[in-house]
């Protein structure tokens, strides 16, 4: 499982939502793979997943854009990236199976890229939101 935290809180109430649920939906696929669900709802249960971080880097990337935020670039290409292994990962799932070693790959690597980069880089968000004067929002 991995847990979310208050302090990956960026200040940004709907983008702390997407993130949240991205985190709950994430467990949703550790917890079925580690009861050993069908292999058809597990890999249903990581499109979401794939599906909804897409989703999210949109919204977030709208905002970024309605904000004139100075890291948008490098941010989009930070989930371009992101979406690219989660794209690799699932094919590799549709594939193989969720084999022990393959749900171990995918959650370590998932679990510290969104631990990372909601700390670091998209706090940079609510930073800036700040001094612009509309966090919260």
């Amino acid at each position: 499982m991995v847990q979310w935290q208050e302090s990956l809180s960026i200040g940004v109430l709907d983008v702390d939502i997407q993130h949240k649920l991205l985190f709950e939906k994430f467990n949703d696929f550790l917890l079925a793979c580690d009861a050993h669900l069908d292999h058809e709802a597990i890999y249903r249960l990581f499109w979401f997943v794939e599906a909804y971080a897409v989703t999210h880097f949109s919204r977030e990337e709208a905002l970024m854009k309605e904000l004139n935020y100075p890291g948008l670039t490098g941010h989009q290409e930070m989930h371009r990236r992101f979406s690219e292994q989660v794209a690799d990962f699932k094919e590799q799932l549709k594939n193989e199976g969720p084999t022990p070693a393959l749900v171990a790959a995918i959650k370590d690597f998932i679990a510290s890229w969104l631990v990372e980069h909601i700390s670091t880089v998209d706090k940079g968000i609510g930073a800036f939101m700040n001094q612009q004067g509309t966090a919260g929002q």
